[in-house]
């Protein structure tokens, strides 16, 4: 094997890793983990249109995002979620770590909101065809 494709697998068992522990440590609890459906459906839809809709375009949420135009990609880079599956995992990461434009949204959203969302988006995209990838922001 050589050095580049170490640091490959290096590299993407360090993001598989983090993936894993923020999972573990964002259980959702309460509604998110298995309370009322339709309350967990109007909160995590609502919380999506507000804090995710305006940059990642998704059609169960009504939001166009900036993935309408563009080739899929909001004007920061937001992709479109109408084809991709958003595990958990992947939304708590982007949101708890402020990257790929996500500086702001962290800090105004509550732990009790983040794991709304992340139920809500998981379950939404969970019959899309694409498996979402570390790199897709």
């Amino acid at each position: 094997m050589t050095l580049r494709k170490v640091a490959w697998a290096a590299l993407l068992g360090g993001v598989v890793t983090v993936v894993l522990v923020v999972a573990a440590a964002w259980r959702p609890s309460g509604a998110a983990a298995g309370g009322d459906p339709a309350k967990i459906s109007l909160s995590g839809k609502a919380l999506y249109r507000t804090y995710c809709g305006k940059c990642h375009a998704l059609s169960a949420a009504l939001s166009a995002g900036f993935g309408s135009s563009g080739g899929g990609l909001g004007v920061d880079g937001g992709p479109s979620f109408n084809e991709l599956r958003v595990p958990v995992s992947y939304t708590i990461l982007a949101i708890t770590e402020p990257t790929g434009g996500h500086e702001l949204i962290h800090t105004r959203m509550k732990v009790s909101q983040v794991k709304a969302v992340a139920a809500w988006l998981a379950r939404t995209t969970a019959r899309n065809p694409l498996p979402m990838l570390p790199t897709d922001g």
